[in-house]
């Protein structure tokens, strides 16, 4: 009996060792110890934008696009994008990395904007801004970095056909997701210039987290 006593009693510590070292983890600069899983939330400040709705242009380019911090590193998590067409189509949309930002364009109004949130009320006042473009804007990197592209099935609108959303995550152990560094760069969902149906709709949203 003492010694399954002094075994519990083991256990328990190692618990509790375990539990401690996980305080807070997921904060900046703030890891488990090798070995350990602890099962805590992310407390890094992160956001979300989408613009719902979106008109593309008759060969769109970009679509939307985030743009980086003057104050703060992006760190982008995740990218999803679906929508309807006149008529049931499958087009190509990809995911650039631009090393200067667009200008020019006509910029979505309403909830065509992607107006960044913030997850928690408790966090900062997010930095990183974002656009949609219902007029293509000039892409000022001529070499923009082409970080992924996937066939997005855009159902005839007002059919009873589910398109679904077509999603991009970046929050694989060990790598990076893609980084904005200052106002110059940002992340678009490009549509190549391919004519999409007429009264062709489209919503994008970003989740990205701020350090």
């Amino acid at each position: 009996m003492k010694r399954l006593l002094l075994s519990l009693a083991f256990l328990l510590g190692l618990t509790t060792f375990a539990s401690a070292q996980c305080v807070g983890v997921g904060g900046i600069n703030n890891v488990p110890q090798p070995g350990l899983n602890c099962q805590q939330d992310s407390i890094v400040p992160t956001y979300v934008a989408t613009g719902i709705g979106i008109i593309p242009a008759a060969a769109p380019t970009d679509i939307a696009c985030l743009t980086g911090s003057a104050t703060k590193t992006v760190r982008v998590k995740y990218v999803t994008v679906s929508g309807t067409a006149g008529t049931a189509i499958n087009i190509v949309a990809a995911l650039h990395k631009h090393a200067s930002a667009d200008t020019g364009g006509t910029k979505g109004t309403s909830l065509l904007v992607p107006v960044p949130y913030k997850m928690d009320s408790s966090f900062a006042a997010p930095t990183a801004t974002a656009a949609s473009y219902t007029a293509n804007p000039t892409i000022n990197d001529a070499t923009p970095g082409v970080i992924s592209a996937k066939t997005v099935f855009l159902p005839a609108t007002g059919t009873a056909v589910a398109g679904g959303a077509t999603e991009w995550f970046f929050n694989a152990e060990g790598f990076s997701p893609p980084v904005l560094r200052g106002v110059a760069q940002e992340i678009c969902v490009n549509l190549a210039g391919v004519t999409t149906p007429s009264s062709g709709l489209m919503t994008v949203s970003f989740i990205w987290a701020e350090y």
